[in-house]
Formats: C-alpha cells, sequence, structure tokens
C-alpha cells in the first residue's frame, strides 16, 4: 500500500467531491480517483460510494478515518521535524493571497531567492486557508485571525481600504443609483459590506460578487459601480477615484503570518519568515490609514 494515499483518502472523505479534493490537492480529478481506487485494491474493501451527488464514505471508510488521520499525523510529524533539521535549501510552501503576494510580498521573495541558490519556493495564491499541520504550506500570510490552536501567528501589518469608484462615476451616476461590487458572503465580504452600509446609511444594491479583490478592482473600473479595495492596490490605480478612506479603521485589513511549530526550526522557513517581515514594514505608512 502506498501510505501517501491514506492523504488522498482524507481530503476526499472531507469535501465529498473529487472537484473539491482535486482542488485541495492541487491535482486532476482523475488522479484523485486512481488513488483511491489503488487503495481500495490495496485494502480489499470499498472506501467510498460515487454517489450523483458526489463521494461519500461507506461504513468500513467512516472506520477508517480517525486511524488514518492518526497515522497521517505520525508520518508529518516526522516529515516536519526531519525539514527542521535541514540547510537552508530545498522546496518552501508559501501560502499567501494572490494580490497582497504579487504586490506587497513578491518583490522580497525574490531578493531572498536570488540571494540563496538552494531555495526554491512554491507560491500557493489561493484565497482558501491552508492546513498547515497537513503540510498543504509550509508558511502562510493569511487575511483572517488565525483560530487554529497550537500554531505561531504574528501580525504583520495592518492594512488601510477606501470605497473606490471609476474617474468620473460619482459624476455620472446619482448616489440613489450607485450599485455596490462586493465579496462573496463570507467574514472578510460581510465586513465590507457592513462599513459601506454604515458610510452610506443604507444598503446598497449588488448584483456582482467575487472571492478575489483583483476580479472587484476591475469590475469597479470598468465603471459597475463602487466597492471597497485596499488601498496599496487602488491609489495607484489612474482608472479610480477614492470616494472616502476608512480612517477610523472599522474595514482595515490585518495580514498575519502563520507557521507550524515544527517547521520555524527549518533553516528556510525561517528566512521566509524574515523576508515577510521586513516586507511589511516596508509597506508605506500611506497604505496603512
Amino acid at each position: 500500500m502506498n501510505w501517501n494515499d491514506l492523504r488522498y483518502f482524507l481530503i476526499l472523505a472531507e469535501e465529498g467531491s473529487l472537484s473539491g479534493a482535486a482542488r485541495r490537492l492541487r491535482k486532476e480529478h482523475t488522479t484523485v480517483a486512481r488513488r483511491i481506487e489503488a487503495l481500495e485494491d490495496a485494502l480489499g474493501t470499498k472506501l467510498f460510494d460515487r454517489l450523483p451527488r458526489g463521494w461519500q464514505l461507506t461504513l468500513a471508510g467512516q472506520n477508517l478515518v480517525p486511524v488514518a488521520e492518526r497515522v497521517e499525523e505520525e508520518a508529518l510529524s516526522f516529515e516536519r521535524l526531519a525539514k527542521g533539521d535541514e540547510a537552508a535549501h530545498g522546496v518552501v510552501r508559501i501560502s499567501v493571497p494572490p494580490v497582497a503576494g504579487r504586490v506587497l510580498f513578491a518583490p522580497r521573495l525574490a531578493q531572498l531567492l536570488t540571494a540563496h541558490k538552494g531555495l526554491e519556493f512554491e507560491v500557493i495564491g489561493a484565497s482558501n486557508v491552508v492546513n498547515l499541520a497537513r503540510r498543504e504550506a509550509d508558511i502562510a500570510v493569511r487575511m483572517i485571525a488565525p483560530h487554529e490552536p497550537g500554531l505561531i501567528t504574528r501580525k504583520l501589518v495592518e492594512l488601510g481600504v477606501g470605497l473606490y469608484a471609476a474617474s468620473g462615476y460619482v459624476d455620472r451616476v446619482r448616489e440613489e443609483d450607485w450599485e455596490f461590487c462586493g465579496y462573496e458572503d463570507t467574514t472578510y465580504g460581510a465586513s465590507k459590506k457592513d462599513w459601506v452600509r454604515k458610510l452610506m446609511g443604507r444598503e446598497l444594491p449588488c448584483r456582482f460578487r467575487a472571492d478575489d479583490t483583483e476580479s472587484v478592482r476591475q469590475f469597479i473600473a470598468a465603471g459597475h459601480g463602487v466597492g471597497v479595495l485596499p488601498r496599496y492596490l487602488a491609489d495607484g490605480d489612474s482608472r479610480l477615484d477614492l470616494i472616502r478612506a476608512d480612517t477610523t479603521g472599522e474595514s482595515r485589513e490585518t495580514a498575519w503570518m502563520v507557521v507550524h511549530p515544527d517547521m520555524r526550526r527549518s533553516p528556510g522557513v525561517r528566512l521566509v519568515m524574515d523576508a515577510l517581515i521586513k516586507a511589511a514594514d516596508s509597506i508605506s505608512d500611506e497604505f496603512q490609514v
């Protein structure tokens, strides 16, 4: 039996669908299906029922989940401790939100990569929260406060936001006709929506929602409506006008650095941690208010 197949088994059990598991694993859905079938063949038992609405654990699969979790945790702990004793070389997996990673942190990380020829970076530019215990990443930057127990966290920076519209939108469109370019119904999206409601004294109609900041920026720039953007991204965009900055910090975005305790001992991870801290320290004060 290939013990790495246990990871496929557990993630598919959590997601309940090949597509969801494939996204988490960053593999083709056919690869996930093939690995599960190989595991079933090795064990001689069926682990999932293939249903039209998704893959559902059989009774045998349900019984094996806690056992697989214990085996996986031991294997991952072994791997993390081994990696912690390495020199500063090899692959470091870094999870960072796409826009913040590209604009704020990529330049500093690129300098680090140039200076250390033995290092390799795998940047996971996903908005979802990766599981550090499972080594979906070695280190993560998050725009929401971490809540998982046992992780090492550090606040990197607080970033200011503002309400923006396309240049000339305020003059062309009556305020009572403004529309809102919003985010998905998450804690992040709800906080932005609440701030605009307080600012405007009413809730703006919203016919567009996205799960990433760049899409919201493009719709605002195209003249669809108004929306909330981080100032480090929007202030330099000549297509946009700042309507109101969040000077009270009600909707300010906090960037957190998160790492598993076992990985902090890795020289490569420590270098990345230092680079992220220096990148945050160099962010202009105007983007923090």
